[in-house]
């Protein structure tokens, strides 16, 4: 859970504005410092709303979320979901602990050279982050990460926690109902005097090679689409004590 001294900045900045609207700006915020000034121009829009005092406590909130977020934790998905959307729309993102343990039932830490993660509805990103913190356990590779999700606000604070994180992929802004896609978040990892840095790259509709992997995947095993098609069926999880 983030701090109060988080939810204190986050509450003076929401005065005399409106809510949602401060958490937007805030995670525009977070990928202009994060992607080393590349997205310029939502930066700019944020300059001619906020004092500089109010830049400087965004500045500080980034702070508090890097340090509540080692060791792969959604410190911000926590907050939003709390503080932001109340479940609207029915936002209740995956918690840690379930996270955790679907990445270890699917054993993502035994992941061969060329498999990837995928959460086709990837939220803020628990899922991939589990995913990414049994490899760093077993101190193998991090693996290279998929995701998508149809709300923006979602995709980019995946991409926030995969960036801090350093944890390589693509997160698509897109519908993977129908396919449609706006908007896709490269994240790659560069080795600078021994270190992997995650540097971030932006494309638009239709640049994205998750859905040209699905696409390949079925291609490779045409039987996946016959599977896909017959067997979707509706299951609950039951837990009995």
């Amino acid at each position: 859970m983030i701090s109060k001294e988080f939810q204190q900045y986050y509450d003076n900045l929401c005065y005399s504005r409106n809510r949602s609207e401060v958490f937007t700006d805030f995670i525009d915020y977070c990928l202009y410092i994060l992607s080393v000034g590349m997205l310029r121009e939502e930066y700019t829009k944020l300059e001619k709303k906020y004092s500089d005092d109010e830049l400087a406590a965004f500045r500080e909130m980034l702070d508090i979320v890097s340090i509540h977020s080692e060791g792969c934790k959604d410190a911000l998905g926590d907050f939003f979901m709390e503080y932001v959307s109340h479940g609207h729309n029915g936002q209740f993102f995956t918690p840690m602990i379930i996270g955790d343990f679907m990445a270890k039932a699917v054993a993502t830490d035994e992941i061969q050279p060329g498999q990837s993660v995928c959460d086709p509805s990837c939220g803020s990103g628990q899922l991939l982050l589990s995913a990414a913190k049994k490899c760093v356990e077993k101190e193998t590779e991090r693996p290279y990460c998929y995701g998508s999700d149809i709300d923006l606000n979602c995709v980019k604070m995946c991409v926030i926690n995969m960036i801090i994180n350093s944890i390589p992929g693509e997160i698509a802004w897109m519908n993977t109902l129908t396919m449609e896609h706006w908007r896709s978040y490269h994240i790659k990892l560069i080795l600078i005097a021994g270190m992997w840095f995650p540097s971030l790259t932006v494309t638009g509709p239709g640049e994205t090679s998750f859905i040209q992997r699905m696409e390949k995947a079925l291609e490779e095993k045409p039987e996946m689409r016959e599977t896909i098609r017959e067997k979707i069926e509706a299951k609950q999880l039951t837990l009995e004590f």
